[in-house]
């Protein structure tokens, strides 16, 4: 093996963090360094000598890329199964010092930080042919530069500093970000989902942690004495480059006494009680401890969690069921842990809050008579997940029937419906909503509140149905004793057929003066109708128009005086309806009836 130092690739297995990650003061990623060989004397494949320096490096998830350089750049490719050369770029000048690199799935490209002698230069290249794709001229000078795919943005570091910045795809400036002064020597950058790593080094070996607000959340060890250049990851498994002996891959274990610890903290938010936090070793599933808080007239529901990172909590956005760490304004509904729940992968670094969610023991059911006319109904305690059945409605509106409840909670400001494209009921905001549910009398429900009251609105539906244009009454379905006929338009002139069929509630009927015509069959069985009254008797007023209907009486209103006319009486053998002509024929040539 060749003695002299130069640069090697030491992949680095970091521990898979999407829980909590809180390594304490000194401590890091390992304690120690197992240095297992895969690949040694690279510099061979490069076709360079022992002074030859690796640089840049990335990952596409199935092949691993490295800038080398000596007399020029090249870019080799490994197979990350077996570490085996798969392919090279040669004599690639026009990278110039080739400090870091990134890959881009969406361009299907490699990004270079140039880092000189164009310090404001990205160069992008295929990594099939290690082809030129396109020169990047930046308004900054860069160091570093990492892709972020979920986020489609860009980080880079910038030259002669900590500051950092954010790229959009199309690489202009989003915001930049002062960064910690470490003392240590900036190298590469990565960056994940929820982080941005810097490597640096100067005596040891740490990594930088921030979030995309620029927050500097924790430096962690990679525990490593010679000098870290990279970063790179795939999945959960970080990889980087050290200036070391040998020129060789290599990959750096740990073992479980090594393994990273988070804290869980438990906040009583307003109600009582004291409790323990939980330190949990990251990848190890570990439960939350029972509840030890309490809180007089409500039980425990779970619990919320907060990151101390950034603050943001664990919940769904509006119309999305992927829960995220999210700004606390974000939040539609909260994503909550059981008591007693293992965690493992929580989130990365700092320690996280749970925090009790109450759910009061009982809560009111109110009922709201909205816009009826007349009606009230008692209010209901109703014990969580207890089973309430619907009373029947106690409220009435005059031409109206009642079709059920509506719900409304007045915890969250939220209705119980229907969202669009979806089949399912559920609470929303008003605005979300494209349909109320209806309750039905006799219907059950359990657990609709978790605090405050819940209030019922009976719905009503109009009774009558119009032809388009108002001129014909086609069908009432109401339960009104006394059914007074609208006239919504004042133009109201035709009572078809089977307007009235089948009704036994309907004692009485008020026709509109303007109307001019029954036709045949248009109250019929209406076994309770004792009485039907005329502001002006139809013209077209067919003889069998009122029929099995026990003989109700025919009158005519006006000038507040009332003629019986006769009676609608069946005619057994001919089944049609006769009136008393003479008593029509007297009232409507009577002066003051005159029209």
């Amino acid at each position: 093996m060749k003695k002299t130092i130069s640069a090697v690739i030491c992949a680095v297995m970091l521990l898979s963090m999407i829980a909590v990650c809180v390594p304490a003061a000194g401590t890091g990623f390992y304690k120690t360094a197992e240095l297992l060989e895969l690949k040694e004397h690279i510099e061979d494949d490069a076709g360079m000598n022992e002074f030859a320096t690796v640089q840049g490096a990335c990952t596409d998830g199935t092949y691993a890329y490295f800038a080398i350089q000596g007399n020029s750049t090249s870019i080799l490719k490994y197979n990350m199964k077996n570490w085996k050369l798969a392919d090279k770029g040669e004599k690639l000048s026009f990278l110039g010092h080739a400090n870091d690199m990134t890959y881009n799935p969406k361009r299907k490209w490699i990004l270079v930080a140039n880092n000189g002698p164009d310090y404001n230069v990205l160069t992008a290249i295929d990594p099939r042919t290690f082809k030129k794709v396109s020169t990047i001229k930046l308004k900054i000078n860069v160091y570093s530069v990492a892709y972020n795919p979920d986020r489609d943005i860009y980080v880079v570091g910038i030259s002669g500093s900590y500051k950092f910045a954010i790229l959009n795809s199309d690489f202009k400036v989003i915001k930049t970000y002062k960064g910690k002064d470490t003392g240590y020597t900036r190298q590469g950058c990565d960056c994940d989902k929820n982080y941005i790593y810097f490597p640096q080094s100067g005596g040891d070996n740490v990594v930088a942690v921030y979030n995309y607000s620029g927050q500097y959340v924790d430096m962690l060890s990679i525990g490593h004495k010679h000098e870290v250049e990279n970063l790179f990851h795939v999945g959960s498994s970080f990889y980087t480059t050290l200036h070391y002996y040998g020129n060789s891959v290599q990959r750096i274990g740990m073992s479980k006494g090594t393994q990273i610890s988070f804290t869980v903290n438990y906040d009583p938010d307003g109600s009582f009680g004291t409790m323990k936090p939980t330190s949990v070793h990251y990848g190890e599933s570990i439960p939350l401890r029972e509840n030890g808080f309490w809180k007089t007239g409500y039980f425990f529901g779970g619990w919320r969690a907060r990151r101390s990172s950034d603050g943001k909590y664990l919940g769904f956005r509006k119309f999305s069921d992927v829960s995220e760490w999210l700004d606390k304004k974000d939040v539609y509904e909260y994503d909550m842990y059981a008591d007693r729940d293992l965690v493992a992968e929580t989130v990365k670094f700092g320690s996280v809050t749970m925090s009790p969610f109450w759910i009061r023991e009982t809560y009111d059911v109110r009922f709201d008579p909205g816009d009826s006319d007349d009606g009230w109904m008692p209010w209901a305690t109703v014990g969580y997940y207890k089973d309430y059945e619907i009373p029947e409605n106690g409220f009435e509106k005059a031409g109206y029937i009642f079709v059920g409840y509506t719900a409304y909670r007045d915890y969250d400001d939220k209705y119980y419906g229907y969202r669009k494209g979806s089949p399912e009921a559920q609470w929303l905001e008003k605005d979300d909503m494209i349909k109320e549910y209806e309750f039905k009398p006799g219907e059950q429900f359990n657990a609709m509140t978790y605090d405050g009251t819940v209030y019922l609105t009976p719905v009503f539906r109009f009774a009558y149905t119009f032809s388009d244009d108002n001129t014909t009454l086609e069908e009432y379905i109401g339960f009104d004793q006394v059914a007074k006929i609208p006239n919504p338009s004042g133009n109201l002139t035709t009572i078809a057929s089977g307007a009235f069929k089948e009704n036994y509630t309907c004692t009485e009927i008020q026709v509109p003066d303007t109307v001019e015509k029954l036709e045949s069959g248009a109250i019929t069985d209406c076994g309770a109708l004792k009485k039907i009254v005329f502001k002006h008797f139809p013209s077209q007023y067919a003889i069998d128009s009122v029929e099995k209907c026990d003989s109700p009486a025919v009158t005519l209103e006006r000038d507040g005086q009332t003629f019986l006319l006769g009676f609608a009486e069946d005619n057994v053998d001919a089944n049609v309806i006769r009136l008393n002509a003479k008593a029509l024929r007297a009232a409507m040539t009577a002066d003051k009836l005159n029209r």
